[in-house]
């Protein structure tokens, strides 16, 4: 068997050219294939943080019921005992950050004109791990000790025609359904990348949000992990920490709330699946024409094989062989490249790229090379050059030894 990879190794090279070529072919679709992936991966990660670190945290706690009766009878379904939860989730190792939210909708006002508004209140000292991916455009952010302030999109801002230092009347109704109406002067307008969030988006002081809402309760409890990987692992003890606690809760991840990222997801896996079966196509019609080409070039050569006695399979074998070690040449120089790549244009600062659908400014794209996306790229160009050389290879197999016989070897 030994023999056999080392014969299939020097017959790689007995037309050096054609089986460079060959290997390139492969190199490059495999190249391709793990940049695309990577730059997937980039995306992927980029758009998960944004959305995890501005709006939804890695998981919320809310009041047992609350996605049955926030709508009909939201004053049913509020939490109370904020400060026992908030401070058993702070004690499980590897939470960052827990903090709590209030939040209503309404329209708002400065006087010159009118617009729905997503007003959501927050604890301003432990929102600051959550401000990590907002880009302050014009003013500050909240701080510590703001009492009647606010911060507000910047698409919302231009839809209230509003400048920092401007007061924004809110109306809409308490929990109670009175009619009642709060105002907040504007600090900072801010960028959280995603255009209808930064068009509806407001956040103040949750004093100022249960004083409008008539409660002292809150909506939901939002937990920050230091690492969004840690995740799975940590769910179980966050869940057995919140069952343990007096009232009913239920949770939800991040993943769970966030629709525009699960299609994003879907449809990008759908095009990586679409990419990989093209570059798999244009990887086996150029394996199998070098394999075809050297199997009637060694016509001669496999009769003789077979006149001394090798059997079909031995036969076979060795051009598989010849096919598995292109491909794995052309996956190794493929991985190579696409490391490369990487690297240069890391060292570039990135290539510039136009902001995505919804989104509200363009961004700096880096390829996300893992050991995943490298396997991915390499197994699909070692197979399809495998699955290509299984017809030539049986072909080879099946020739008459006494007509090979009378081909030159």
């Amino acid at each position: 068997m030994l023999d056999l990879f080392y014969i299939a190794a020097l017959n790689i090279f007995r037309n050096a050219r054609r089986s460079t070529i060959t290997i390139l072919s492969i190199a490059v679709g495999c190249c391709a294939l793990t940049c695309f992936g990577a730059f997937i991966n980039f995306t992927f990660e980029g758009l998960r943080e944004t959305t995890i670190r501005t709006q939804l945290g890695h998981m919320q706690i809310y009041a047992e019921g609350y996605w049955e009766k926030h709508v009909s009878d939201p004053a049913s379904v509020m939490i109370h005992d904020v400060s026992t939860l908030e401070t058993a989730l702070e004690g499980i190792e590897g939470v960052s950050t827990v903090t709590h939210r209030v939040s209503f909708s309404g329209i708002g006002t400065t006087g010159q004109a009118s617009v729905n508004m997503s007003v959501t209140g927050v604890d301003p000292l432990r929102e600051m791990d959550f401000a990590d991916f907002e880009i302050v455009v014009k003013g500050r952010n909240l701080l510590p000790g703001d009492t009647q302030v606010g911060v507000i999109g910047d698409e919302l801002a231009k839809g209230l025609e509003a400048q920092i230092g401007d007061w924004v009347t809110v109306m809409t109704t308490s929990l109670d359904g009175m009619l009642n109406a709060v105002d907040f002067e504007i600090v900072g307008i801010v960028r959280t990348g995603s255009t209808e969030y930064d068009s509806v988006f407001a956040k103040v002081p949750s004093d100022l949000v249960q004083t409008v809402m008539d409660t002292t309760a809150v909506e939901r409890v939002v937990v920050m992990l230091d690492n969004t990987a840690d995740l799975p692992a940590q769910r179980p003890e966050i869940d057995a920490t919140i069952a343990a606690l007096p009232e009913a809760y239920e949770t939800r991840q991040w993943n769970e709330l966030a629709g525009f990222y699960e299609a994003v997801v879907s449809l990008y896996n759908g095009l990586f699946r679409i990419f990989s079966g093209i570059v798999a196509v244009v990887v086996m019609f150029s394996v199998a024409n070098t394999m075809t080409m050297a199997v009637f070039e060694r016509m001669g050569e496999s009769g003789a094989l077979r006149a001394i006695g090798a059997t079909q399979g031995t036969t076979m074998q060795m051009f598989l062989n010849e096919g598995l070690f292109i491909g794995l040449l052309g996956g190794t120089v493929g991985v190579i490249l696409s490391l490369l790549i990487s690297w240069g244009i890391e060292m570039i600062g990135g290539i510039p790229m136009p902001p995505p659908p919804s989104m509200s400014q363009g961004y700096q794209a880096f390829l996300l090379m893992t050991p995943a996306v490298l396997a991915k790229g390499f197994v699909v160009s070692v197979a399809a050059a495998l699955v290509s050389s299984i017809y030539p290879a049986w072909a080879a197999s099946r020739v008459n030894i006494v007509e090979a016989l009378q081909k030159p070897c």
